[in-house]
């Protein structure tokens, strides 16, 4: 079995490493060369989450492993895909783990020339954005949604930490789940025990949709929040003002889920409450972005809430203004007017 990973982010590092506990070949794909030699050279090494330090190691200390998966970058992947000279053997599995903003046109025609017939495109963004721009060139029987709550931390080009053990849900994006004569369900099952076998705790969803939802209101909430106010996750509702900011956000979203008809979990408001404790010392990936002056995902995540929102026609003001305090933000180092 091939599975090859886009992108050498956190939670790209963090799978790819896993998975090369597992039988499968494993390929990585960096964006740059210069991460690309040091994972050649050095390897891909993990830090184990606290509960899974006890597993015996490869190499190292115990808790940390050093992995050595094929690297590729995306010019020579993309490159090749573009060209008609695509590498031999298509992947069984392709996990995109880039952010949703890095996934254009470009990069969606070049999966598509990596794509078997009986091959599998895992998406592992927040949001639904980037559904629209893949399945422009991809068919949706192809593409398998994943929501993960696994914990991840870049502490170099060539160094990831597990920072907590979460769950991964994996469903199909198609309506129709059959594709090519074979069942979507046995192939999304292939992939569900594919990622059990490295480790994670995953399990199949037949409302992946819901999930992918529910994991969008909890980014959304959270995220542009800290970003603004740069503050850890656990400091949010802590902040009285904050905290109706929080519940603003929250009820203008679920509005939102119930006018197009999205099941969202009965305990959401819980779970986003509990996310701020359990990642209380954390700062968000969009805090992150801000604190570095890149770009964040805020066009992804609070922008696609709010473009669903105009065409059902509801209103979502606390949103709007968030979008557009982060975009003001963004625009102070990137010199747009």
């Amino acid at each position: 079995m091939l599975i090859r990973v886009i992108g050498a982010g956190a939670l790209g590092m963090l799978t790819a490493a896993y998975l090369c506990r597992t039988a499968a070949k494993v390929e990585i794909i960096t964006r740059t060369e210069q991460q690309a030699r040091l994972l050649r050279e050095q390897g891909l090494q993990l830090t184990a989450a606290a509960e899974n330090a006890s597993m015996e190691p490869r190499s190292g200390t115990a808790g940390e492993t050093v992995e050595f998966p094929e690297v590729l970058t995306f010019e020579q992947t993309l490159a090749d895909g573009l060209g008609g000279r695509a590498r031999p053997g298509s992947p069984d599995f392709i996990l995109l783990t880039v952010k949703q903003t890095a996934i254009t046109d470009k990069l969606a025609h070049g999966i598509v020339a990596q794509l078997g017939a009986d091959s599998r495109l895992i998406c592992f963004q927040n949001g639904v954005g980037h559904l629209d721009v893949l399945r422009k060139v991809i068919p949706a029987r192809q593409i398998l949604l994943a929501v993960t709550t696994e914990g991840a931390m870049v502490k170099s080009p060539r160094h990831v930490a597990h920072t907590g053990r979460g769950m991964t849900w994996v469903g199909s994006a198609a309506a129709e789940p059959d594709f090519a004569g074979r069942s979507d369900h046995s192939l999304t099952k292939k992939f569900v025990n594919v990622l059990s076998d490295a480790g994670f705790s995953t399990s199949l969803s037949n409302n992946i949709i819901s999930k992918v939802w529910n994991k969008l209101l909890i980014n959304a909430i959270i995220n542009p929040l800290t970003a603004v106010l740069q503050i850890h996750n656990g400091q949010l509702p802590q902040l009285p003002d904050a905290l109706i900011l929080m519940r603003s956000l929250y009820y203008e979203a679920v509005t939102l889920a119930d006018k197009l008809g999205i099941e969202l979990a009965p305990d959401l408001w819980q779970q986003v409450l509990l996310v701020c404790e359990r990642t209380a010392g954390n700062r968000s990936s969009m805090l992150q972005d801000v604190l570095l002056h890149r770009p964040t995902e805020v066009d992804a995540i609070t922008g696609g809430l709010l473009r669903e929102a105009e065409q059902a026609g509801i209103a979502m003001p606390t949103h709007a203004a968030m979008y557009h305090l982060l975009r003001s933000i963004e625009q102070q180092w990137m010199n747009i007017t």
